[in-house]
């Protein structure tokens, strides 16, 4: 369980990696002494098979690699996923785990917003903070920059709009978690995350209109409209900060394409274009482990304002690994997208909790082109190997029935 909350805090990764090490160890001289333990099952068996065929051909991409160092590093990551992958789906069997793991995130989350208004009210950050020792008022958590902040706010964010449909006495939840939602989109805002903004924003209310009660709705928009006013009365400059941060982000969008400024936007549209002509360059196979950064470097064709990251998980993994390994990604998702929906249709009495994981599967689009890159973010796949497990008809097949 440290491990996995250390994942979410990557506060000194060298302690984390070492930390890791060592439960993984344990893990396997459980999993050899207790022979009745599958490590590979039916359920896992797709995503296990991808991320081990990923992590030998990113060795294998060594010999092809312009930088062999990065190359190296890249490879042990994978293999990194591969065993945190393993021990999370084990892990996850446990029916008590499936039962009450939602709340595990939205403690986490509840952490990530202390430690956000701690940084807003202090303007200090911790130490792995692009801001350390800088007094900015912009939180970036536990996490190097604002923009891997966000994304973690993004793909977390249904949580806090679907955990209080899904207990039994939640009228208070009710209002305490659509407050958190509303203060999640606020931190959002105040970092300038414009895909994490209008990713929240829309999931909000797409929620409130489309999944809430008539009575949740007027009780949301109620809650909504005295916020503004409470904050209108005793904080107005707040107030007049977000809006005009908000109007500017928003607003810039559309403003990019006539602007000589290379913005985010502009910079991200420019990106998909640079990494399809290095994989064609590639024959299709990826320049190598880590090395789509060296190629973006040297011989550029597009400008992206000093940009030399794809800036998008998908973008990444196919430049660096090839075509193949982007369709085989995407079908794995597209598979546990697909059985979420089918476990939804199948299981009305238990819709809220497949629809949560659903939409978080969802955010998980614009919260990978958040960061530069996420290959260096662990906890993803601590995420996706739960959903494998609950989006399995091995583990909701037998309910339905």
């Amino acid at each position: 369980m440290i491990a996995v909350v250390l994942d979410y805090f990557p506060v000194d990764m060298g302690f984390n990696d070492i930390y890791f090490i060592a439960v993984a160890s344990l893990c396997l001289i459980y999993a050899i002494i207790d022979k009745d333990i599958a490590i590979i099952n039916e359920v896992n068996l797709v995503p296990v098979l991808f991320l081990l065929a990923l992590s030998a051909y990113s060795l294998i991409s060594y010999n092809w690699s312009i930088d062999k160092r990065i190359s190296l590093a890249h490879s042990k990551l994978i293999l990194r996923k591969t065993a945190l992958f393993l021990i999370i789906s084990v892990f996850c069997r446990d029916k008590r785990v499936k039962q009450y793991a939602h709340w595990f995130w939205f403690f986490l989350m509840l952490a990530y917003l202390g430690i956000a208004f701690w940084e807003i009210s202090t303007w200090k950050h911790l130490p792995q903070s692009i801001y350390y020792n800088r007094a900015i008022f912009v939180p970036t958590g536990p996490f190097y920059g604002p923009n891997q902040f966000g994304a973690v706010f993004c793909l977390l964010f249904p949580f806090y709009l679907f955990i209080p449909e899904l207990t039994k006495n939640r009228r208070y939840l009710r209002v305490f978690s659509f407050i958190c939602a509303l203060l999640v989109i606020a931190i959002v805002i105040v970092e300038g995350a414009r895909i994490a903004i209008i990713a929240t924003l829309g999931m909000l209310l797409y929620t409130l209109f489309f999944l809430y009660s008539k009575k949740m709705r007027r009780t949301g928009l109620l809650l909504i409209g005295l916020i503004i006013l409470g904050l209108i009365i005793f904080a107005k400059p707040l107030v007049n900060f977000t809006i005009s941060k908000l109007s500017a982000e928003i607003s810039s969008i559309g403003q990019e394409s006539k602007s000589c400024v290379m913005g985010s936007i502009k910079i991200r549209t420019r990106l998909i274009p640079e990494n399809l002509e290095i994989l064609a360059q590639s024959g299709f196979m990826g320049v190598g482990a880590g090395n789509v950064e060296r190629y973006m470097l040297s011989g550029r064709i597009y400008r992206t304002g000093g940009i030399s990251n794809p800036h998008n998980f998908f973008l990444e993994l196919m430049a660096n690994y090839g075509l193949v390994f982007l369709l085989g990604f995407l079908y794995i998702y597209g598979i546990w997208l697909y059985r979420l929906w089918r476990a939804i249709k199948a299981n009305p009495e238990q819709k809220k909790y497949y629809e949560m994981f659903f939409f978080v599967l969802l955010m998980f689009i614009p919260a990978a082109s958040l960061p530069s890159s996420i290959i260096w973010e662990h906890h993803y796949w601590i995420l996706f190997a739960f959903i494998n497990e609950i989006s399995h008809p091995a583990n909701w097949m037998q309910k339905a029935i």
